[in-house]
């Protein structure tokens, strides 16, 4: 890293951002650059199609380095050619690239390769956190079929069966039964060959936390600097959609100022006992009756997260997550005016996995219409092949806006529900 004296006179600094399809896309990433006292660059690495996508895009608004093809020295060898003093990603795809990249340039202020590990690795999160004596739901793994039985026999049924890497609730079920679980388990193996397949408990969520209105779950984001951790904002959740659909985010939560508390408690507390030392970190919570029980956490701003923060009061978390990158402390806290919130467009779904892809023209302008919508951004591409299985990537766009309350988000959610509702059945 440049030294201080240099920070001091105003240099700024160049930061590179691994980019890929994640939390912050080319215009966030563009507002940040403009906010956040460093030059950004993008890494990018044409492999992946949504960055081939992208790259007209991305050639015409930022520096480019262009990795595609090169073996770890050579791409370590091109992005030291910047002379980068902060490195990062908003991608869970390529968190283990960016923790390999800056280990090998010295850049300190990323997760190093083992946290990384510990960040990506569902099982190894688990184990980590169960060290630290911090409870969540009981674990096992399942790498074939035949060894689901054995599985579940630790576990116990309901559970929750998802990829042991993975993101965007892709081929995350809950199931109920043996005979469930053993044609869920044919139909993970069958679309992910290879893949292990972790097995959890199911967390039963208490409607009381957040509110009926709302899902029980929530999501804290934390910064972190050199150990120590600043809160950010807790997000509250919209109900999930059975299987495991995600139906989007909101501020401020709905929680009581003590349940609040415990939520940023243990969210640091996991923080600790993974070993993470700089960075924005999403943490996912379930609200059962016995308090906050950990998801899982994840080493970077969580997806759509930073676009309402920025919405309802200004705050730019990619901005933070730069300064973070940089060795810098973050000490903004959100103040939030209304509520401001993204709402996921889903695809209806059935038990036998077809999924109808399709929002209308007529449908799409009736949700413009509707007061509280700011914007309707539907997903480039999206149509009648999306399947619920793929999570995330079957979401058919997504609604953006601000409400003065509450009440007025929740009597929103239903208006939108009446235009464009999902089916499979409510957690």
């Amino acid at each position: 890293m440049r030294d201080g004296a240099a920070r001091a006179a105003g240099a700024r600094q160049a930061v590179g951002v691994v980019y890929d399809l994640g939390a912050a896309g080319p215009a966030e990433l563009a507002a940040a650059a403009r906010t956040c006292g460093a030059e950004l660059f993008l890494v990018v690495d044409a492999a992946s199609e949504h960055v081939r996508r992208l790259l007209p895009v991305l050639r015409k608004r930022f520096a480019l380095c262009e990795v595609t093809g090169l073996g770890e020295d050579r791409a370590a060898a091109a992005v030291a050619a910047f002379a980068p003093g902060g490195l990062l990603t908003f991608s869970e795809h390529r968190m283990e690239a960016t923790a390999a990249l800056a280990a090998t340039l010295g850049l300190r202020h990323w997760h190093s390769p083992e946290v990384t590990r510990r960040l990506v690795d569902k099982l190894e999160q688990r184990r980590s956190l169960a060290a630290a004596g911090l409870d969540g739901p009981p674990f096992a793994v399942a790498r074939t079929p035949g060894e689901l039985p054995g599985a579940l026999g630790a576990v116990g049924l309901p559970a929750v069966l998802k990829p042991r890497r993975g993101t965007g609730s892709r081929l995350v079920r809950r199931v109920d039964g043996a005979a469930e679980a053993r044609a869920a388990a044919a139909e993970f193996f069958a679309a992910a060959p290879g893949t292990d397949l972790l097995v959890e408990g199911f967390l039963a969520g208490d409607a009381a936390g957040a509110g009926r209105e709302w899902g029980d779950y929530v999501s804290v984001e934390t910064a972190v600097h050199e150990g120590v951790c600043h809160p950010l904002c807790v997000a509250g959740k919209f109900p999930l959609v059975r299987p495991f659909r995600e139906r989007g985010s909101f501020v401020p939560h709905t929680l009581d100022p003590a349940l609040a508390a415990r939520a940023r408690a243990l969210a640091e507390a996991a923080i600790a006992a993974l070993g993470v030392r700089d960075g924005v970190v999403h943490t996912e919570l379930k609200l059962t009756r016995d308090g906050p029980r950990l998801i899982e956490v994840n080493g970077r701003l969580g997806g759509l997260i930073g676009a309402i923060v920025r919405r309802g009061s200004g705050v730019d978390l990619v901005a933070a997550a730069v300064r973070l990158a940089l060795g810098l402390p973050v000490r903004d806290t959100p103040r939030f005016d209304g509520v401001a919130y993204q709402y996921a467009l889903l695809p209806r779904a059935g038990p036998s996995g077809g999924a109808d892809g399709r929002v209308g023209a007529a449908e799409l302008e009736r949700l413009r219409a509707l007061p509280g919508v700011d914007l309707v951004d539907p997903r480039p591409g999206a149509g009648s092949a999306a399947s619920w299985r793929e999570g995330a990537g079957a979401r058919l766009g997504h609604l953006h806006g601000w409400t003065a309350d509450h009440a007025d988000l929740a009597r929103l959610t239903r208006a939108i529900d009446d235009i464009c509702r999902p089916v499979f059945g409510e957690m």
